[in-house]
């Protein structure tokens, strides 16, 4: 029984794969070739950016700075320079300083730090010092230093490139879901029509599978491929309720499969076959009526979705840009510090809106996602149907952390 049931499957995956041999293909091509786009312009852009990179630690002690220097082709295009530096034993009690060119940026407190520095004081050579300030018995240690700089274009084309790849991974996935569901739309309003005609010949006479047959030579546009296949597996002796079996099954539409279920049971016990018939074919239009309508009402409901979203996006960008740098301008003046997620003698705020902004950036696409799938269940009554409203709401999430968080 196993070794059938294992032969049925292999059937199945052998036939699907002749029907779709092409299109799977050119998924799996089209897959592949993202991939290797977002790879290749993550790599470039890593390269291009990363303009300095610590090779080995430095010693930072009463006698001893440590000190770097990185190159920059156009320091006057750059928008974005910024320093990561990992110290050892750095605290507020020895804490070291760090300058730029000659200029002091800030005082470090923490063993991890990130530090923005100033377009003006960026030079094609630039050198970074790392020293302390005062005398003291401890020894700190710079253990790891990066620098990344670069400018609106690069960060541009990352962008644009990134959300290329994505396009092209998906779209052809999508362009086939797209036309199944069009010609599944489509199939569902000629449905009634193929069925209206069914119950003229059953009422000149004909059987139910001869009224199917005699519909053959109608047009019904993409149902008349399931026709042609319906009437073929009744000449070959295919019972007529399997028949109709496969035909729901085949569509991939809900609708058309109740209706298939509805008329097997009133063919096999023996109901008035015609009566319904007409009243399958009026629940169908009534039905689909229903669909429109409530897609017209929803449609307000999607939209105010987007625009919660937009608002979300608005007030993370509000706080990273405008309230952050405040308060730690605030605090810093006060000489008094507020820590991770607001505990209170954490750290300067300063030193923390790095953190911030990753959370914030993970907030994005949290609720790009879950935004994406509710809207598609208000306005399309499915939650796989949200999953373009997620992509949507996802590239406009990137595009804001990219250039604005």
């Amino acid at each position: 029984m196993e070794k059938s049931t294992k032969e049925k499957y292999e059937l199945k995956i052998k036939n699907f794969w002749r029907r779709n041999e092409r299109l799977i293909v050119l998924i799996a091509a089209a897959a592949i070739a993202g991939l290797m786009l977002a790879l290749a312009n993550t790599w470039y852009y890593n390269h291009t950016t990363n303009k300095f990179t610590l090779d080995q630690p430095q010693v930072i002690d009463n006698e001893n700075d440590a000190t770097f220097s990185f190159e920059l082709e156009n320091p006057r295009v750059t928008t974005e320079t910024i320093i990561e530096l990992e110290l050892q034993n750095v605290r507020r009690d020895s804490d070291v300083h760090i300058s730029v060119n000659g200029e002091t940026l800030q005082q470090i407190t923490s063993e991890e730090t990130v530090i923005s520095v100033p377009p003006e004081l960026l030079e094609n050579n630039n050198q970074v010092r790392i020293y302390r300030e005062t005398i003291g018995f401890d020894t700190q240690e710079l253990v790891a230093a990066e620098v990344v700089s670069h400018t609106n274009f690069q960060q541009l084309m990352f962008v644009l490139l990134n959300l290329s790849a994505f396009i092209l991974i998906f779209i052809p996935l999508g362009y086939v879901k797209y036309q199944e569901y069009v010609e599944r739309k489509k199939i569902e309003d000629q449905f009634p029509s193929f069925l209206r005609d069914i119950v003229q010949g059953n009422r000149a006479g004909m059987s139910l599978p001869q009224a199917i047959q005699n519909t053959q030579n109608s047009s019904y546009g993409p149902l008349d491929d399931h026709i042609q296949k319906m009437s073929a597996q009744i000449e070959w002796g295919v019972p007529f309720d399997e028949v109709l079996k496969n035909f729901g099954n085949e569509v991939g539409s809900p609708l058309i499969k109740r209706s298939a279920d509805t008329i097997i049971q009133a063919y096999t016990s023996g109901g008035n076959i015609q009566d319904v018939l007409e009243s399958v074919g009026e629940n169908i239009r009534s039905i689909k009526q229903l669909k429109e309508e409530r897609t017209s009402q929803l449609y307000g409901e999607m939209i105010t979705g987007y625009i919660v979203y937009f608002i979300f996006i608005g007030i993370l960008v509000a706080l990273m840009t405008f309230l952050l740098p405040n308060l730690a301008d605030a605090s810093e003046a006060m000489g008094g510090g507020i820590g991770i997620l607001g505990e209170s003698g954490g750290g300067d705020l300063q030193e923390n809106i790095s953190l911030y902004e990753v959370w914030f950036s993970r907030l994005v696409f949290i609720q790009a996602l879950f935004s994406g799938v509710i809207i598609g269940k208000l306005a399309e009554g499915e939650l796989k149907a949200g999953l373009k409203h997620s992509a949507i709401l996802f590239a406009v999430g990137y595009l804001s952390v990219t250039f604005f968080l």
